[in-house]
């Protein structure tokens, strides 16, 4: 949170990472990856994990219970990113709770999502919340949605692998607001592939050029950890 001219203050949104290979003293770790994304009064889970016993007990450390939850985004229909869906949605409370996914999932797939949740199917840019947009699908044989947490000009771009290609993601996301941060997996990306402009880099999950991408980006990357959470700054 910034002060900005006339004394207004631009305050976006909170992400913390609650599925991912490594994480604080006391959080679970897995395979996987799922990032809670918090704005103004929405609570959005994006991507489940692998384990939905790793993701609730990640999300009780924070006091997050899945009745909490307004909508959950997938990413892509990849086992460890929606296999602790069944998970999520087994709370009474949850059961009006909304399931973005994208138009790619299986007929099946889709089917068993509608019997515990509202299946709200994307194709192109969409509106998810307030302040939060979907890429849309994009990519070729692995197609995945991404998130946009738009904060005046300026967007956070949140991503489950990245299997579209960074570069085809970024542009998507710089028709909804300039991708000031980048959090998320980014599968086989290459630090080059990564805007320079980018004022923070959240490397999670799948990303396997970290090193790289750290000796770019210097002290504005980070490896995620599970409990983590970030408050960007505009």
């Amino acid at each position: 949170m910034r002060d900005i001219p006339g004394g207004d203050v631009i305050n976006c949104c909170r992400i913390t990472i609650v599925y991912d290979s490594e994480g604080l003293p006391g959080f679970k770790t897995g395979w996987g990856f799922s990032a809670l994304v918090q704005m103004n009064d929405v609570s959005i889970l994006f991507d489940c994990g692998w384990d939905g016993n790793i993701l609730r007990h990640n999300l009780d450390r924070l006091g997050i219970r899945f009745a909490d939850i307004d909508k959950i985004v997938l990413s892509h229909s990849h086992w460890d990113h929606i296999s602790g869906l069944a998970e999520a949605l087994s709370d009474p409370g949850s059961r009006t709770t909304e399931v973005v996914a994208p138009s790619s999932f299986s007929k099946n797939l889709k089917a068993e999502i509608e019997k515990r949740a509202e299946l709200r199917v994307i194709d192109g840019p969409e509106e998810i919340a307030p302040g939060v947009m979907s890429t849309g699908i994009l990519g070729g044989d692995v197609k995945e949605q991404s998130l946009v947490i738009v904060c005046g000009e300026k967007g956070v771009l949140v991503t489950g692998c990245a299997h579209p290609g960074v570069r085809n993601i970024v542009s998507r996301a710089a028709q909804m607001a300039k991708p000031s941060w980048l959090i998320g997996g980014l599968h086989d990306a290459r630090a080059a592939d990564m805007p320079e402009s980018l004022d923070r880099v959240v490397l999670c999950h799948c990303t396997q050029n970290k090193d790289s991408a750290l000796e770019r980006f210097g002290d504005r990357a980070s490896i995620a950890k599970v409990g983590e959470t970030f408050v960007p700054q505009f």
